[in-house]
């Protein structure tokens, strides 16, 4: 998403001036007061470090019911995951080069009509780019409405989970589509950071789910499939998480600005991807060493190198440091859309 054309070219002599500047807007500068913690990451720090505990407790606690490897075992298919550890690195490496060769004209630019929006006081709370923009208040009420409606009707008629979840979604769905169609026109590839957010959220919300499942049946696992129980199998939870690695990458290459949180992402979604490439495997080629306790994956309790996390914990642990910093990532973009494309004026 670089700005179309060239700056111009510049002398010793001739100081560079922003396009901020040029239309007006004051330098960017220091913050008042000097520099301090920024309060959206420490608030996010906080809450990481809840859920950390949290989940340390649960861990300890609740310990998963399973098959277990034997030491001598679990070494058996150290290849294959030596081999995703390869093909992840060789992707990562891609990423790194074709970012490197990209264009970053627009990078000064973006952060100093940010600074300077911000030193105005024109930036919203919330940026601009991140609310609906195509759909009135009143529709976006009634969805509201219909969800809270739909949700406590349904749990008491005794629908299956799966039927509620999907009822609370159900009324967003064409709002959605709508105001991802609007932002994919205005804003590029944006809109797509955007879904991906979202649909990383809701990921996370069927891990949650799943983790409160097993503290309900003190940990065991045939009982905790979360919502969407049906769609609890190797093959799909290996095709989402690679079409998030390999998204979150085409992210890195074609936003180009040095947004460090989306970096991070793609860093937690590699690893991540590492695990599910041998554990696919496993699925596939090896089944029955998959379910004598190979699904406990790579950095599983008692998985081929192993940690103190059992395999719901660790995914679970796994998508938490990739959503966490793609959020700040989506927030920081949205904030450079809002400098880019300002709001039409209101005639």
């Amino acid at each position: 998403m670089a700005v179309s054309g060239h700056p111009p070219a510049t002398t010793e002599t001739e100081p560079v001036r922003s396009e901020a500047q040029e239309h007006g807007a004051p330098a960017p500068g220091p913050p008042a007061g000097g520099w301090g913690p920024d309060k959206r990451f420490l608030g996010l720090a906080i809450v990481v470090d809840l859920v950390a505990l949290i989940l340390a407790y649960v861990v300890i606690t609740v310990p998963v019911e399973g098959p277990k490897l034997t030491p001598g075992e679990k070494y058996e298919h150290w290849m294959v995951a030596a081999a995703g550890a390869v093909i992840v690195l060789i992707g990562f490496v891609v990423v790194v080069v074709l970012t490197s060769r990209r264009p970053k004209i627009d990078t000064v630019l973006a952060q100093e009509l940010v600074a300077a929006d911000a030193q105005a006081g024109k930036l919203p709370k919330v940026p601009r780019t991140l609310k609906f923009e195509r759909t009135s208040k009143a529709t976006t009420r009634n969805a509201a409405i219909a969800s809270a409606l739909l949700f406590p009707t349904l749990w008491l008629l005794g629908a299956p989970p799966a039927l509620v979840w999907f009822s609370i979604l159900a009324p967003w769905i064409p709002l959605v589509a709508l105001e991802a169609r609007h932002k994919k026109a205005r804003y590029g590839v944006f809109a797509l950071f955007v879904l991906m957010g979202l649909l990383q959220v809701l990921h996370m919300i069927e891990h949650s789910v799943q983790v409160g499942q097993l503290v309900a049946t003190t940990g065991d696992l045939s009982r905790s499939h979360g919502i969407f129980g049906q769609l609890d199998f190797e093959a799909v939870h290996f095709f989402t998480d690679s079409l998030l690695w390999i998204g979150l990458g085409m992210l890195v290459i074609v936003i180009r600005e040095r947004n460090v949180w989306l970096w991070i992402a793609f860093i937690a979604a590699s690893l991540h991807e590492v695990e599910h490439l041998y554990l696919f495997w496993l699925y596939i080629f090896d089944n029955n060493f998959y379910l004598a306790g190979g699904f406990n994956g790579v950095m599983g309790d008692n998985g081929l190198i192993g940690s103190p996390l059992d395999r719901p914990y660790l995914h679970y642990t796994y998508n938490l440091i990739v959503l966490v910093p793609m959020l700040i990532a989506i927030w920081d973009e949205a904030r450079r859309m809002d400098a880019r494309h300002p709001a039409p004026a209101v005639s």
